[in-house]
């Protein structure tokens, strides 16, 4: 049987762990190019009108990989994504992206949807096994198991070395030793093989050795600030426009919410679990489920008073329904709890001098008010 043809959303450095997959069943990984002005130009051209900004992002991959490399009218390719269910608007992408492709006169692609089961088991099986099987294709077990497990710890390994690196980096001596080191431990990771275990473990370790090199001064004062909002928007640097990077080299050490370990964790492995403990943190400011990831921004908001931190920064992409819920309901959690929430809404229009301009007066507001605390104790 041929190899297939499989682009999927480049979702930060996830498309690493992605890619092994691929390359373990057999099949060929098509990787967009990171956003640039031309992709997004692509997306915004196409897509209905206040659509959510992370739809027109995928849009512009999909239009680009496939203008570029000449698929999707004559030469097949699947493209792999999720899907989601619940008051938002994620559970469309797929279906709406596929209109609009057709009508562009790509019709030879096929979209396999991964999504969990959402409903009686009897009723749902034959789509789950479905769906599995377009996933996986024609694979002997052995290739399909390992595919998972090397993908898996791929992922754990990129988000230990992004931790890391957002923690040494508002530290360093010499601005952009820690970008250096921090690409160069992704790579380690990524030519690690494909197929070989111990050897992508072996690369975790030498990818965290890497970024240990980084001269830092370890008593050197930053604020500690917590990432929340919508997952895309947290885990694609394109897209958020490098907003830790910015906060790093302001002095703050950064801790985003959402990884991708910690989404497939609690929204696959353990979905039941996560969802009752996050219910319960949210009770008092939202009593029903309001979709996406709004709800875990206002849990995280809490979290991270709980643990300290100086101020939490929103992130969330402009038309996305969840997340405008939890913002309103932010306020309310900033003022109740005593933790400065900046709310950031980006899309295609978003101005750098602006972000910035945001970015260092909601830094300045931190470091008075821990002045004004440090004297108070």
């Amino acid at each position: 049987m041929s190899k297939r043809l499989i682009i999927f959303p480049r979702m930060g450095n996830s498309y690493i762990a992605f890619k092994t997959y691929i390359k373990n069943i057999g099949d060929i990984p098509i990787v967009p190019r990171p956003l640039n002005k031309e992709i997004l130009e692509l997306g915004v051209k196409y897509a209905p009108e206040g659509i959510c900004f992370p739809f027109k992002v995928l849009l512009g991959q999909y239009l680009d990989t496939f203008e570029k490399l000449k698929i999707g009218k004559n030469k097949k390719i699947y493209i792999l994504c999720l899907g989601g269910y619940g008051p938002c608007r994620f559970g469309y992408y797929n279906a709406l992206h596929e209109k609009i492709l057709k009508e562009l006169g790509y019709k030879n692609f096929e979209i396999v949807t991964i999504e969990w089961i959402n409903g009686p088991l009897i009723k749902e099986l034959p789509k789950f096994i479905k769906m599995v099987f377009k996933l996986i294709g024609f694979n002997a077990p052995w290739n399909i198991i390992r595919g998972f497990i090397n993908a898996a710890y791929k992922l754990i390994a990129i988000d230990d070395v992004e931790k890391m690196a957002y923690k040494i980096m508002p530290r360093e001596l010499n601005r952009g030793d820690t970008e250096k080191a921090f690409n160069k431990a992704l790579k380690i990771i990524d030519e690690a093989p494909y197929n070989n275990l111990k050897k992508i473990k072996e690369a975790h370790l030498k990818a965290l050795d890497v970024l240990k090199e980084v001269k830092i001064d370890e008593e050197r004062e930053v604020l500690k600030v917590g990432i929340i909002g919508e997952v895309y928007m947290l885990l694609d640097y394109d897209n958020n426009r490098e907003i830790e990077k910015k906060l790093s080299y302001m002095g703050v050490e950064t801790d985003r919410s959402l990884t991708t370990t910690i989404w497939a964790d609690d929204r696959i492995i353990h979905v039941k679990r996560h969802k009752k403990h996050m219910m319960e943190i949210v009770k008092p400011y939202l009593g029903e489920f309001i979709g996406g990831d709004g709800q875990e921004s206002i849990m995280n908001t809490i979290l991270y008073k709980e643990k300290g931190y100086d101020g939490v920064v929103h992130i969330l992409p402009f038309g996305c329904l969840p997340e405008l819920v939890a913002k309103e309901i932010l306020v309310k959690v900033s003022k109740d709890i005593d933790i400065p929430v900046l709310t950031v809404t980006l899309d295609e229009q978003t101005g750098e001098a602006g972000l910035i301009t945001r970015l260092e007066a909601f830094v300045d507001l931190m470091k008075k008010r821990k002045e004004v605390l440090l004297r108070k104790n």
